[in-house]
């Protein structure tokens, strides 16, 4: 059986898409004997990776190009670009299913995030591109194999719009081997490891922050990620008019993101929305303690009080609160800390992941699975 798996800069990940192609990767390497046993080849088509890569016997990376205004012409490209000779496609851009759901190629579709919400808390191009998104859902979705969901929030969500979910299996993120290695050596360090946009809240998490700046006074907040360039400047400001002990890192490489995990007391993310968040999903196998919001996917893979803290994103006091209880409390870190990665492994290593996948593509091309 011969797969293609298309995704965004698959071996030079950075956040989102990029980051769980690049971890069901690792996770397919790990079962290399596994796919050899069931006759299955995977081709990794990575969008924006400039080279191609002979990973395994089994497993290979081709690089390719798009170019920009993929809004109005994604699926031209992909059309023009596209590559024959495979049983299924599975692909983690909406864009790239469009040649072979003409070709009726058995075709699977990740959704990595909810467009009619998202395009709530964006504005300008953002916003129109979103719906457009939503509309090429509903459109190519009944002719899709299967949608892999990434949480049962999204689910809930497609039920609420109402999609037929009967061709929906629920597959979550993996998280890479590295995050689980980590040795834990404590810092007076605060990470917010996320995007510098509205959506991600920071602001509100600074704002929680300034009301209880004197009892922080010996941590520092550190911000990863770069962003929109208007709102970091607002955050700059915020951070300097209340003087706050924050760093903004920018986007930094990947080994500086696992030193910071392993420094950090508390991870927070106090997002208005999000599907399933890699920073959550790394935190918990780092076995660091998450302080994050009731929204969207979170809830599902943190057990409030079990696993990590969650707070209201609209209600600083909260967050404030729930940082200091956190900080205050050493017993409470670790415990949190422990049961969080102790969830984390039994969920979300990329070898358990990536075993889900291939089930997925066996099953559909008729065999028994794993």
């Amino acid at each position: 059986m011969k797969t293609l798996i298309i995704a965004p800069s698959v071996l030079n990940a950075y956040g989102g898409p990029s980051t769980v192609a690049n971890n069901v990767l690792k996770g397919f390497v790990k079962i290399d004997e596994v796919l050899s046993r069931n006759d299955v080849e995977i081709t990794f088509l990575s969008i924006g990776d400039a080279v191609s890569k002979k990973i395994t016997g089994n497993i290979e990376v081709l690089g390719t190009k798009r170019f920009p205004l993929r809004t109005f012409t994604g699926e031209i490209q992909a059309l023009l670009k596209k590559i024959d000779g495979f049983d299924l496609v599975h692909s983690h851009n909406l864009y790239e299913v469009v040649p072979y759901l003409l070709s009726g190629t058995p075709t699977v579709f990740t959704l990595h995030g909810i467009f009619w919400k998202e395009k709530n808390f964006n504005k300008g191009y953002a916003k129109p591109w979103l719906k457009l998104l939503e509309y090429r859902l509903r459109l190519y979705y009944p002719r899709l194999s299967k949608l892999v969901a990434i949480s049962w929030y999204v689910l809930d969500e497609l039920k609420s719009r109402n999609f037929d979910t009967s061709k929906t299996v629920i597959i979550e993120n993996p998280v890479s081997e590295e995050f689980f290695n980590v040795k834990k050596r404590e810092e007076d360090l605060i990470l917010y490891p996320a995007t510098l946009i509205p959506r991600k809240n920071q602001l509100g998490f600074l704002k929680a922050v300034s009301l209880i700046k004197e009892e922080l006074k010996d941590y520092k907040v550190v911000f990863t990620a770069s962003g929109d360039r208007d709102y970091e400047k607002m955050l700059r400001k915020f951070v300097k008019e209340n003087r706050i002990n924050a760093e903004f890192l920018g986007k930094i490489p990947y080994d500086k993101v696992i030193e910071l995990y392993s420094k950090a007391s508390v991870v927070a993310l106090t997002s208005f929305q999000e599907t399933l968040p890699m920073a959550v999903l790394e935190s918990l196998a780092t076995g660091t303690p998450v302080i994050c919001s009731n929204v969207g996917g979170i809830p599902y893979a943190v057990k409030n009080g079990e696993t990590g803290v969650i707070v209201d994103p609209y209600d600083p006091r909260d967050i404030a609160e729930k940082l200091l209880m956190l900080l205050g409390d050493e017993t409470l870190r670790k415990r949190l800390g422990r049961r969080a990665k102790k969830e984390a492994l039994k969920r979300w290593r990329a070898e358990v992941i990536a075993r889900k996948h291939l089930d997925l593509y066996l099953k559909l091309l008729g065999g028994d699975g794993v």
